[in-house]
């Protein structure tokens, strides 16, 4: 099972220009599971209609770093019937690009979602609504039906689907402009991968929230100086 997300403006511009070197492949490495994220099972009917796709799966972004700089960024799972290999590794992965409606839906997920994903459900919601995108095969975005859903049904994972679908209307709905580069990392052997170079100076999901955390600061020490 594979997951991912890009970590700063130098690691993305790292794939950025690789791709607009019209390079074929980049050879990057795993870092590990995060077996802190959310342990979710899924299904996926084109593939089983009783064994599931991902079964208590620790569901969150993916932790990787190009194999020849060492750079570390992020990834989401495309393809979860397949598995990441052993951590730390170098494995070469075709470098393409996402098209047609996929793409478009893609883009509105990550341009209205990505940038403010900071706790584990978050990440976790955000892989669901990415799986959704990709695999679902009806004409209805929602990750509690469909030939591809979510299948554990515990309090958590009801919270977090209820987030994905909140992500998915959000995507769908977005008519901005495309706030990322996403880029498509495939492997015959392994998880395929999505990740995302931002087109401007839009903050990573952590940056995000530090960010804010910061505005929060600056207005409290703001108000303190305010005459009484």
């Amino acid at each position: 099972m594979k997951s991912i997300v890009v970590a700063g403006l130098f690691a993305a511009g790292a794939l950025a220009a690789q791709a607009a070197d019209a390079a074929t492949t980049v050879n990057i490495k795993w870092q590990g599971l995060d077996t802190s994220g959310v342990k979710l099972s899924t299904m996926d009917t084109t593939l089983s209609s009783t064994v599931p796709v991902t079964s208590n799966y620790a569901t969150t972004a993916l932790n990787y770093s190009y194999a020849d700089t060492g750079t570390s960024f992020i990834a989401y799972c495309i393809e979860p019937s397949q598995g990441n290999g052993r951590a730390n590794i170098t494995r070469s992965y075709g470098v393409e690009s996402f098209t047609g409606v996929q793409a478009q839906n893609l883009q509105g997920l990550f341009s209205t979602a990505y940038a403010g994903l900071s706790t584990y459900n978050d990440k976790a919601a955000f892989q669901l609504a990415v799986w959704e995108m990709v695999l679902e095969t009806g004409s209805a975005l929602d990750v509690t039906t469909g030939s591809f859903h979510l299948s554990s049904t515990d309090t958590t994972s009801a919270a977090v689907a209820s987030e994905a679908n909140s992500f998915l209307a959000n995507a769908l709905a977005y008519k901005g402009p495309a706030l990322y580069t996403l880029t498509k990392l495939t492997n015959p052997q392994l998880q395929d991968l999505v990740t995302a170079t931002p087109l401007s100076a839009v903050p990573e999901p952590e940056s995000y929230a530090l960010f804010l955390s910061g505005l929060g600061v600056v207005g409290l020490l703001a108000r303190r100086r305010m005459p009484r």
